[in-house]
């Protein structure tokens, strides 16, 4: 026997070299047999009573007993302290470079370092600490557009963008048509221009039906990413921050990432992924943009707008908001945008230039 072995292996030994059965055990010790039993099958340990009971009915000497017993505690000591040191080194090693605070918010982790460690590795898609070390060192920001403090914000853009593709790795059962891009923009649009309660779910909703994921995922700090677009399982998947809980920040960066999706993602670049934020933009950005732009409002029909108007008064946009049916929300901040100094100027558009949650 081990000297590291529970005594209840030895005690079995014993027992079976004399013939004797556990219940006759307990009997003649006057121990329940349960108790008996649990020693055997290594459940219990051999208390000081029993040892000496065992002694008394000619079962070896009782210090034998407990310093069998002392021999298994210690070394069942050590493996569990051996286990949870290497757990609270991992996650350590875990902490310095993922977002805890953000992921403990989403209540992804609490206070069992084990199934934090488990759970982080699912949502990486990796099986140990080496991989995931791996994973963020080779990570490709495919047409992130960098800010100036990227370096400071690289591992939480990595979370950010991991999870945010672990949420949609569930597969859906429409198939994406890219013949859908007039249809789709023109529902959207209408869902814009009515801007109810439900707009993020009927969003998502309309999306699902032609074949395309959304989900909304809050940034960590210091994350500058208004969204993303990538293939998750042969379909777009598009996922935003909603940094400005207004509605033509929304409507903008969902159809930017639509340019991505049918311009980018499903033709030539379908193994690539796009961000957008608020810095400089690629080529392929601006060709995102320039689709969005269009999408929600029709240069010709800007052009013409723009003609007619030195000052952009709120009587003025709502008009046009009318004529091209849009909500005047996203004619707004095609003006802001185009003109900086309109942001400065009050309008009775702000207040309807709301999300709303539900």
């Amino acid at each position: 026997m081990k000297k590291n072995e529970h005594p209840g292996f030895y005690l079995k030994e014993i027992l079976d070299d004399k013939s004797v059965s556990q219940r006759e055990l307990s009997s003649i010790i006057q121990v329940p047999a349960s108790v008996l039993n649990g020693i055997i099958l290594h459940h219990k340990p051999i208390t000081a009573e029993i040892a000496v009971k065992l002694e008394a009915a000619g079962y070896d000497r009782a210090k034998d007993w407990l310093v069998r017993q002392a021999f298994y505690d210690v070394h069942k000591t050590q493996t569990i302290i051996e286990s949870e040191t290497k757990i609270i080194k991992e996650w350590n090693n875990i902490q310095k470079i993922i977002p805890t605070s953000f992921f403990r918010k989403k209540g992804l982790i609490d206070s069992d370092l084990k199934k934090n460690i488990s759970k982080i590795y699912d949502i990486y898609n990796v099986s140990d600490l080496n991989s995931f070390f791996e994973l963020h060192h080779n990570f490709v920001f495919s047409h992130y557009r960098k800010s100036s403090a990227f370096t400071e914000q690289k591992n939480n853009v990595i979370s950010w963008s991991v999870l945010a593709e672990h949420i949609l790795k569930n597969p859906i059962d429409k198939k994406f048509d890219s013949s859908c891009q007039t249809e789709l923009i023109s529902k959207l649009n209408e869902l814009f221009k009515n801007n109810n309660k439900s707009l993020l779910s009927d969003t998502k909703n309309l999306l699902a039906n032609y074949g395309i994921k959304f989900a909304v995922l809050d940034r960590p700090s210091k994350t500058p990413v208004d969204g993303k677009s990538f293939m998750s399982n042969n379909n777009p998947a598009i996922v935003l921050s909603l940094k400005y809980k207004r509605l033509d920040n929304f409507a903008f960066t969902i159809m930017h990432e639509l340019g991505h999706v049918f311009l980018h993602l499903t033709k030539d670049y379908s193994d690539e992924s796009f961000y957008i934020n608020s810095t400089k933009n690629s080529v392929l950005e601006f060709e995102a943009n320039l689709f969005a732009r269009n999408a929600l409002i029709q240069q010709h029909e800007w052009e013409n707008f723009e003609r007619s108007h030195l000052i952009y008064t709120d009587e003025a946009i709502i008009e046009f908001s009318k004529k091209i049916n849009v909500h005047p929300a996203i004619i707004r901040g095609r003006v802001c945008f185009e003109y900086n100094n309109y942001y400065r100027r009050k309008s009775s558009i702000t207040s309807e230039n709301v999300i709303s949650f539900i």
